[in-house]
């Protein structure tokens, strides 16, 4: 190397010295041997370069096959999801389009449970106490407007992502929503456990309604597209679906519930329940109780049993008769030694309906764009028939006026939207909280029938009839018509309006020692035959605005308008748990008022607390120690217990929203398509 670089420099120097007498005769000399030197060094680094190059194609060849088949395989996944592979055939038979009905009822049956939002809410307002409400548990109050912000997030939902999922398609916009719910009740679960509010609105409230939004919205759309001559009865088979995963959702909480609950640690009785022992001529009680600064109450230092300084409730008869699962009786319980079971049943139900609903996502299919049912032809050419009627029926699928032109230049879409706002709030009312208030009304006239399994069996009724509804009034619009099928549901009205009577009815009977099952099965029927209103309401609804507004819009409009129930949504629990909250304070009242003209003692026995403390009975109501189950331990024997009236103001302002409904849905009159068309064709024109 040493002599080729010598070498190199001195031909470099000779080709610069030309005139160099002897450069002719050395130069080729020189270059020679330069170039034999070089060749030779020159060879040896031409074979390393090769041999590294060659594994650094082999490396980048190898590189590049692994990334082609992640690339292939996620590319697999999503060709699977994506919306050409769930579009069937131009030539797919009509015979079998029955068959992409599965799947759509598989998704409805997993996300109908969230209509039995009742059946969680006992339990989670008791998740600390677990017999009866200790003063850190929820209160109804704060736990219906979950429900409504549910419903708030479906409407927000269905209204920005029904063109989203028009163009992922139904197996993708399927997958995510299953997802999402699975996600909510998972989270929702995590929330109760560990006693944290802000995750129960972020599961059931959040994930929740983006999950019911889009596995809600998935099925309906694709099922009109299958049967544009039977719009009412394919929209009513896919959501029959999702009241009957209401009917079965019920059943299977109470048995999981029942399976996880676990009995919190007895202390003993106490004076309120009844227990006491003589001692020195002096009834004294079993347990005594401190009530502390803010309303709690913990066992006293001179309690006989018990660890002095314990956080406890006490249980009345009332409360423990609501209580299933576990052999409880009245008395004093520790707080936080049991468990309602409602967290472990929620995360076991995620899991289920995570796996329903993507499993079901997956076997999605839509028809063709270009795809027509077959028509029955009655004249003497079938084929020209055949043609003529696939090209209507191709014809009437692509007419349609715009969401945005319906939504502010028609009279007929806040008509409607009124109609369905108001029909559904009713519903809603007694869907949120429907075995609240069955307990609340029956329980205590009716203590030997309205058990908590009877309760549930009254929640999984409501389903059946909201099933049963979604189907049959769907199907009964395809011959009564639209219009006419929504005014029948204004028989809805006088069933809410006329129930404070039948509470009446029932506590005057429970009061005069007889049992009176006409009441108890007049608002069991009523209630079943308002809700299958309630589902005909959302099943008819995609059928009524194509019927309006034209079938190629229709997904959107529909979106547009169950921003309705999405308030409807709010107003519903909201309103009731409001004027509930003001009727209990009101009850409670009257009975302070009943015990003081009987014993005006017996309240500061019991609770420490004089009668005319007001300040002192708030803070024991706050803190959910005060309680009309309580107090009618205290009251006269004659007293009416006030629980059945806590629902009358609500039931009245939900039967006059009904009301409003009804007028609504009688002043739409029928629209021109044509003519709308016309207007927007010169409206883009001239633009």
């Amino acid at each position: 190397c040493r002599w080729y670089y010598m070498m190199s420099a001195c031909s470099s120097i000779l080709s610069q010295s030309r005139h160099c007498w002897w450069y002719h005769r050395r130069c080729y000399h020189f270059a020679s041997i330069t170039a034999s030197l070089r060749g030779s060094v020159t060879m040896q680094h031409h074979e390393e370069y090769d041999n590294n190059n060659r594994n650094k194609k082999y490396n980048t060849a190898m590189n590049v096959q692994r990334r082609r088949d992640i690339s292939t395989n996620n590319k697999s996944v999503l060709n699977v999801l994506s919306k050409e592979a769930a579009t069937a055939p131009i030539d797919y038979p009509t015979s079998q389009r029955f068959s992409a009905l599965p799947p759509a009822i598989g998704i409805h049956l997993a996300i109908g449970s969230v209509y039995v939002y009742s059946m969680w809410t006992p339990g989670m307002s008791k998740a600390l106490g677990v017999v009866a409400a200790a003063p850190c548990d929820w209160t109804q109050s704060e736990l219906l407007p979950v429900f409504s912000c549910a419903a708030v997030v479906l409407g927000v939902t269905t209204s920005t992502l029904g063109g989203w999922v028009e163009k992922s398609g139904p197996r993708m916009s399927g997958l995510l929503g299953s997802a999402c719910w699975s996600g909510a009740l998972l989270t929702t679960a995590a929330g109760i456990e560990t006693h944290t509010l802000p995750l129960v609105y972020l599961g059931y409230g959040f994930l929740g309604g983006v999950g019911w939004g889009l596995m809600y919205l998935t099925p309906v759309t694709a099922a009109m597209k299958w049967f544009p001559d039977k719009r009412g009865l394919a929209t009513g088979i896919a959501l029959s679906a999702f009241g009957a995963g209401a009917a079965f959702a019920p059943s299977v909480i109470h048995v999981l519930v029942d399976h996880f609950a676990v009995a919190p640690e007895f202390v003993g009785d106490c004076l309120l329940t009844g227990g006491g022992v003589e001692v020195e001529g002096v009834t004294k009680a079993f347990v005594e109780l401190t009530t502390l600064d803010d309303g709690s109450q913990v066992v006293a230092n001179t309690s006989l049993v018990g660890e002095p300084g314990t956080p406890v409730v006490v249980a009345t008869e009332a409360d423990v008769a609501k209580i299933s699962g576990m052999s409880n009786c009245p008395g004093v319980y520790a707080i936080g030694t049991g468990d309602t079971g409602v967290s472990k049943a929620m995360a076991v139900l995620g899991v289920i309906y995570g796996g329903l609903g993507a499993i079901a996502s997956r076997f999605m299919k839509i028809p063709h764009p270009q795809w027509t049912p077959e028509r029955a032809v009655t004249d003497g050419s079938a084929h020209d028939g055949k043609e003529e009627a696939d090209a209507n029926s191709n014809e009437a699928n692509n007419i349609g006026l715009p969401a945005s032109y319906v939504t502010t230049n028609t009279m007929q879409f806040p008509l409607l939207w009124l109609a369905v706002f108001g029909n559904a709030t009713g519903g809603l009312a007694l869907l949120s909280s429907s075995k609240v208030m069955l307990t609340d009304i029956f329980a205590g006239v009716s203590p030997d029938i309205v058990t908590p399994a009877f309760s549930t069996g009254y929640v999984s009724a409501l389903g059946v009839g909201m099933a049963l509804g979604r189907f049959g009034w769907s199907a009964i619009s395809d011959v009564l018509g639209r219009q006419n099928t929504y005014a029948v549901f204004g028989l809805g009205i006088p069933i809410v309006g006329l129930t404070p009577y039948l509470c009446h009815m029932a506590s005057g009977a429970g009061a005069g020692g007889e049992v009176d099952m006409w009441p108890l099965m007049a608002f069991y029927s009523g209630s079943v035959l308002t809700i299958t209103f309630y589902g005909g309401v959302f099943s008819v609804l995609p059928a009524y605005i194509a019927d309006l507004f034209g079938q190629k819009h229709a997904g959107a409009i529909h979106g547009k308008a169950l921003t309705a129930w999405a308030l409807s949504a709010v107003a519903g629990p909201m309103g009731l748990a409001y004027l509930r909250s003001h009727s209990y304070k009101s009850a409670v009242e009257d009975l302070l008022q009943a015990i003081d003209h009987h014993d005006a003692s017996a309240l500061e026995r019991s609770f420490g607390v004089s009668i005319n403390d007001d300040v002192g009975i708030q803070k024991l109501m706050n803190a959910k120690t005060l309680t009309i189950e309580k107090l009618m331990e205290l009251a006269p024997e004659d007293f009416v217990d006030p629980s059945p009236y806590l629902y009358n103001t609500t039931l009245y302002a939900a039967a006059g929203l009904m009301s409003v409904a009804f007028l609504s849905n009688l002043a739409i009159r029928p629209l021109d398509l044509n003519k709308g068309l016309k207007q927007l064709e010169r409206g883009s024109v001239r633009s």
